[in-house]
């Protein structure tokens, strides 16, 4: 025989619910609660018959049920609302209250029954989600970034607000063709931005290609970065997620930095010719006079005479390493892979006659593996360090230099060690200064140039280059580093 529901016992089922149960008068004095409700609130169920819940709630709760109670009708006898309150140990807490309204035959509210769920954690994280939305949409505004969806199939492509504000478009909800995105470019970019998209969309690779974007004021800079993300069964990109950044400042001062350029361009042409033919002429003349006047100058004539020439002659390689600085990264072959061990090969091969000249010798040591450089400035570099090593030892000492290369997963590192006159601690500082010399002429001549260079075509590959030398007479160690890959390329490519 199975039981009378009409005997269940309904306040058990209650007391064993897992939710908090409650039932409470139009005024909200509760007249049942169950032991779930009570425990979450550290009390007992007798001691919460008879207390307006209303009472401990903060103004704002309050408030809440205030603005709600109206809406509970006999057609809408059930709302929702979500309550902060203070649990057991005081930590706020948020309850989502389920109220069902009951009414009399008259229509008035006789007494409310609540479901309560303690959903704490989810307004968390919704708290904390929203948080990130909002940075991120700060971040957005302030890096200037749109984020896009592009459906190559059916044609149809996404824009958040960020891309429609940064091109100058209305927002809208309807999805742009890409004709009508190609509409807006400048003329000059269409072909070359299709061709780029053409070869991503054939091969999956992320893209980045920069092009100017028609706005109501005139045309500005955007970069364009994007990846296929899915694909159909056949392998054809099905989808394509990408982000557009504003670079109109950044393309500006490219432009800036090129028009400077050029007008560096100019002035170096203008120090090779122009100055140096009168350094020339000056020089050509002085030795004109010497011959004209031959015995009939005195000692001390001669002696200036040799003077002056020595000056136009020290001048003239002065401009020569001027021009030599500005020409890193500009006048110079372009990047390419390169054998490292044949390019060595080559440099030690210009290096012979000083080698013989002061009875030196150069041993080389590590790895000289390929690498992505300028073939003529990784020369240049080399050559100055190792001639460098040679020319600045003590007279009558034989140079002893050792070179070695090391790959890292990075970097390569290159180290010129030398038995040479050192370099005292406090002027270590100074060595890659342009016309900066730590050496007095009659000891050591040249332009104090070199090192400066070679810090520009360093620099210029993206490495750095650094001494260390114990002090004076006990030799320097020179050590640079450039990246070991390039960003875009592979060898053999």
């Amino acid at each position: 025989m199975f039981p009378d529901t009409q005997q269940v016992d309904y306040q058990a089922l209650a007391e064993h619910h897992p939710f908090m149960l409650n039932r409470f008068l139009p005024d909200t004095t509760l007249v049942f609660a169950n032991r779930p409700m009570a425990a979450f609130f550290g009390a007992t169920p007798e001691t919460m018959i008879g207390q307006r819940w209303l009472d401990a709630c903060q103004h704002d709760e309050q408030q809440k049920w205030i603005d709600l109670y109206p809406a509970f009708t006999p057609d809408a006898p059930r709302h929702a609302i979500l309550n902060q309150v203070q649990d057991a140990a005081g930590q706020p807490r948020w309850v989502e209250w389920t109220n069902t309204a009951f009414f009399n035959a008259a229509g008035e509210i006789s007494y409310f029954q609540g479901v309560g769920i303690d959903v704490t954690q989810r307004v968390i994280a919704q708290h904390q989600l929203e948080e990130k939305e909002k940075r991120y949409s700060l971040a957005q505004q302030a890096s200037g970034f749109g984020i896009w969806d592009w459906y190559p199939q059916r044609d149809e492509i996404l824009w958040d607000e960020h891309c429609y504000q940064m091109l100058g478009l209305a927002p809208c909800n309807t999805p742009l063709s890409f004709a009508e995105w190609q509409a807006h470019l400048h003329p000059e970019d269409v072909e070359r931005c299709s061709i780029a998209i053409s070869r991503q969309l054939e091969t999956g690779d992320e893209f980045i290609i920069e092009f100017r974007h028609q706005k109501a004021q005139g045309y500005r800079w955007v970069q364009g970065r994007g990846q296929v993300v899915e694909h159909d069964a056949q392998g054809n990109p099905v989808r394509l997620i990408g982000v557009h950044l504003d670079i109109h400042t950044l393309k500006e001062t490219q432009l800036e930095l090129t028009r400077s350029n050029q007008e560096l361009e100019q002035f170096a042409y203008a120090v090779s010719h122009d100055l140096r033919q009168p350094l020339r002429m000056v020089n050509s003349y002085l030795q004109l006079l010497k011959q004209e006047l031959g015995n009939d100058l005195s000692h001390d004539a001669k002696e200036m005479i040799g003077f002056a020439r020595e000056g136009a002659e020290r001048m003239d390689a002065m401009i020569l390493g001027i021009l030599n600085y500005s020409r890193v990264g500009r006048k110079t072959s372009p990047m390419a892979w390169v054998n490292t061990q044949e390019l060595l090969d080559e440099v030690l091969g210009y290096l012979k006659p000083k080698l013989q000249e002061t009875g030196g010798h150069i041993e080389v040591r590590g790895d000289w593996p390929e690498m992505y450089v300028s073939r003529d400035e990784l020369v240049r570099l080399l050559q100055n360090l190792l001639h460098n090593a040679l020319k600045y030892v003590d007279l009558n000492t034989p140079p002893r230099v050792v070179i070695t290369g090391q790959q890292s997963d990075d970097r390569w590192y290159v180290t010129v060690e030398d038995n040479g006159i050192g370099i005292a601690p406090d002027q270590q500082d100074r060595l890659f200064r342009v016309f900066s010399r730590l050496q007095p002429r009659s000891r050591f001549d040249g332009t104090g140039i070199g090192l400066a260079v070679c810090k520009r075509i360093v620099e210029h590959h993206g490495g750095y280059i650094e001494v260390v030398s114990p002090g004076d007479g006990q030799g320097s160690c020179f050590r640079f580093a450039l990246p070991s890959h390039a960003e875009s390329s592979t060898p053999g490519q």
